[in-house]
């Protein structure tokens, strides 16, 4: 009997960040423009967007002026924050055509284009999030007070609702029914400081922190704990996830460089009829919740350098478990918590450098 156990999980790798330090500053957000097959990156202290074409070339699109931050793309125009108004450009010849002044508002920082071409906007000051109109500038308050700051902002179209990030400690993620602008608290997150916020083709949710330095995902309803994705960040800013190439896009404000991590999804495990794998594995531990001791096992299909380490929720290294060349087999590993607080844990095998999968775990004490 064959036996088929389908796993979906996330493995990255660094694209490109290399001699991008002087092309960018301060680079706030990023979007991609899919006609013109560029991304799309806003500079605060340079006060212009930048286009980054598909080998990598980096040069201006348009001198914005003033302090700006989110960007968004809508029927061929990008438009942008900009202090307290919001303004367009045509991307064929980066004409502005769209200026429009959002009276009482104070720090208008991220916003996001629905298929109707509405734009939600954040005030972070104000703590409001905004509506406008693309097509004649009308503009209205849509959500009064959102108690805590908000930062980044997804359009959640299939949900009906806007998912809002928050900056602060233990800052929360927030949602905006669609049908009536009430807000609800979705999770609050163990980071402070949350930037960007955005989901993958598998609805897959992921957030920038500057507490971690990271990004992590959620699953879409927030009942699973975080992953880390990407760590080692520089306050990486308003993240985009480019649904058609798997890629997340993560601008770092800090050291004036946008990174490009590839996302990964494998489409599945098969073990054959005597056993032995031909594909490498790495299962759920058990048990699950433990303590203080449980057991990891892992598939390998072909000899190859091992890696197994263990992560707390910030992605910090807390033990390393595995680290020399195995051959084909199974193999299982005990692992003792015993010296550890309680928490959630992760778990991560590489096989020659590269991530097999990462799974969470709960210690209880």
């Amino acid at each position: 009997m064959i036996k088929l156990t389908l796993t979906i999980h996330i493995a990255t790798f660094l694209i490109s960040v290399s001699n991008l330090g002087a092309q960018y500053s301060s680079p706030e957000s990023v979007t991609y423009d899919s006609i013109g097959k560029r991304y799309l990156v806003s500079n605060t202290s340079g006060q212009k967007i930048s286009q980054r074409s598909q080998t990598g070339a980096v040069t201006d699109f348009v001198t914005v002026g003033g302090s700006i931050h989110g960007v968004t793309v809508y029927n061929n125009k990008v438009y942008v924050c900009n202090g307290t108004r919001i303004k367009g450009y045509d991307l064929t010849n980066a004409a502005e055509i769209f200026n429009v002044t959002l009276t009482g508002s104070t720090f208008l920082n991220d916003l996001a284009a629905d298929e109707n071409g509405m734009l939600y906007v954040t005030d972070f000051t104000n703590r409001r999030i905004y509506k406008v109109n693309t097509q004649n500038g009308d503009w209205w308050i849509y959500v009064t007070n959102t108690t805590n700051t908000p930062n980044g902002i997804y359009v959640d179209a299939v949900r009906n609702r806007l998912l809002v990030c928050c900056w602060g400690s233990n800052a929360p993620v927030k949602s905006v029914n669609l049908a009536d602008s009430s807000v609800s608290n979705l999770i609050t997150t163990p980071y402070g400081n949350c930037d960007g916020i955005s989901l993958d083709k598998y609805d897959n949710v992921y957030i920038s922190t500057w507490s971690a330095q990271s990004v992590v995902r959620y699953d879409i309803n927030f009942s699973g704990p975080p992953f880390p994705v990407v760590s080692g960040l520089s306050n990486p800013a308003d993240i985009y996830v480019n649904k058609a190439t798997d890629t997340l896009a993560v601008p770092n404000a800090s050291n004036n460089t946008v990174t490009f991590h590839l996302l990964d999804y494998p489409s599945g495990v098969n073990l054959n009829q005597t056993g032995i794998p031909n594909s490498s594995v790495l299962y759920q531990n058990y048990p699950n919740p433990f303590n203080p001791e449980t057991v990891i096992r892992f598939d390998l299909s072909e000899s190859k350098f091992i890696s197994l380490k263990i992560f707390d929720i910030l992605g910090n290294e807390i033990a390393s478990l595995l680290n020399e060349k195995k051959s084909t087999g199974n193999y299982e590993i005990k692992f003792d918590g015993s010296s550890l607080s309680g928490g959630v844990y992760f778990y991560r095998l590489s096989a020659d450098g590269v991530s097999v999968d990462t799974k969470s775990m709960m210690l209880i004490k």
